[in-house]
């Protein structure tokens, strides 16, 4: 039996949901009278049996925090890492802000503001939540300089962006429960590079042949004092990510004996991430690569001075150990684009450099997505369609004959046009690697 009763003082809306249990819900707002709360109950009392008559089953009056943990429970199929990826953005972001707020009760607008005070700094919620988890990290460090820090943080576009796409996920994730009937988060938009046009990355930042060049060229080598290796191989890292296309955690994973020597490929069998080896991303990212003669060489060369180590690592720090993300970029990758010369680029670009060039220069897309280990070539043709080279469009000149008649003649002799005019950008394997022979 549904009912609007007065209960503890107020008017609320006393019913049983699809399964059977009671429900005693209060309706949300500030009334000035209880006639007027009365009313708003009686209102609430209507919404709850018409979801009823549609089958809902009403969780959404839970709150967000409630849905999210939900949610995170949920996600038992994906990668760990993936999944930390989801806790981390749930606690550091969407927790803090959407905390107690009732799932149903979450709008447009308000997602939109969330969206808009993350582009401007960390709003008051997100910050204290930030400054509790720092002083739990680290018990020395002062409160004031806690507080400094996070004053001072502001999440980029790409982290604003992941944080609207986990919300829209917990929000499809509670319609397919019929918690709610709508996701809120499908109707904003995700947040756009505000920098200047010149300063926006084009083409997802790729480097370009001269560029790759010069950055090899700055890239530390292995370096000796006293016969004894003191800096690691930066620049054969930087080249093996550049020639094959493989990511970060691929490279730092690599061992000896995914080498075929007598092929003169590379297998992809593991990925060191997040401190840990694991398996590739997916079944397709388990490949093999025929890498360039001049790699070979200087993988051959480095095998004798590599750091033994008990994970039969190809990039292993000094001590035989996995090497960590953070010393590749900061020891090796950035002071390198620095000394180059070069604008600061993710380490992932020149995995987008390797499939944009080979693209570029004549490669067939499904090659190139196997190389990738993409899924399917569809990935590949949706990220690098933009490099596929295009045919020479006539209809232009058509225009122009139609425009000037017999004067275009001599623009369509090639014989009338200078050598000087042509240009060559091209650029070999054998300059990149120094004159040594390419494959």
């Amino acid at each position: 039996m549904a009912t609007v009763r007065l209960y503890r003082g107020h008017w609320v809306a006393d019913y049983y949901d699809t399964r059977n249990r009671q429900r005693i819900e209060r309706p949300d707002g500030h009334f000035e009278s209880q006639t007027e709360e009365k009313h708003a109950a009686h209102a609430l009392l209507a919404d709850r049996l018409a979801e009823m008559a549609d089958g809902i089953v009403h969780e959404g009056r839970g709150t967000f925090q409630d849905a999210a943990a939900r949610w995170l429970k949920s996600k038992v199929r994906v990668r760990p890492s993936t999944k930390r990826s989801y806790e981390q953005l749930v606690a550091c972001y969407l927790v803090p802000y959407f905390r107690d707020r009732k799932l149903r009760l979450i709008q447009v607008t308000d997602i939109e503001r969330f969206r808009s005070e993350l582009g401007q700094g960390l709003p008051d919620s997100i910050k204290q939540a930030f400054v509790a988890r720092l002083l739990k990290a680290k018990p020395g460090l002062a409160e004031a300089r806690a507080t400094q820090r996070a004053d001072g943080a502001r999440p980029g576009r790409r982290t604003i962006n992941k944080a609207l796409t986990v919300l829209s996920m917990i929000f499809n994730y509670a319609m397919r429960n019929q918690w709610v009937t709508r996701n809120p988060a499908e109707y904003v938009d995700h947040a756009r590079d505000e920098r200047p046009f010149e300063e926006q990355p084009l083409d997802l930042d790729v480097l370009t042949p001269k560029e790759i060049a010069a950055l090899r060229e700055a890239a530390i080598p292995a370096t000796y004092r006293d016969g004894k290796l003191v800096t690691n191989n930066y620049r054969l890292m930087i080249s093996f990510a550049v020639f094959t296309g493989c990511r970060m955690g691929e490279i730092l994973g690599a061992a000896w004996g995914h080498m075929d020597w007598k092929s003169g490929q590379f297998h992809v069998r593991r990925t060191y991430k997040e401190g840990q080896f694991q398996k590739p991303k997916t079944r397709t990212s388990y490949r093999r690569l025929t890498l360039p003669t001049f790699l070979l060489n200087e993988l051959k060369v480095w095998r004798l001075a590599c750091p033994i180590s008990q994970y039969d690592l190809v990039f292993p720090n000094l001590d035989g150990q996995p090497m960590s993300h953070a010393n590749l970029l900061q020891r090796g990758f950035y002071p390198a684009l620095r000394r180059a010369g070069l604008r600061r680029i993710r380490f992932h670009d020149l995995r987008h450099t390797f499939a944009s060039l080979m693209i570029s220069n004549g490669e067939d897309v499904v090659r190139v997505s196997r190389l990738m280990g993409h899924a399917n070539a569809a990935i590949t043709l949706n990220i690098y369609s933009h490099m596929i080279p295009r045919e020479h469009d006539p209809s232009s000149d058509r225009l122009a004959s139609l425009v000037f008649g017999n004067k275009m003649e001599t623009m369509e002799n090639p014989e009338l046009i200078s050598n000087s005019e042509l240009v060559n950008n091209t650029i070999t394997i054998n300059e990149l690697s120094g004159g040594q022979g390419g494959n």
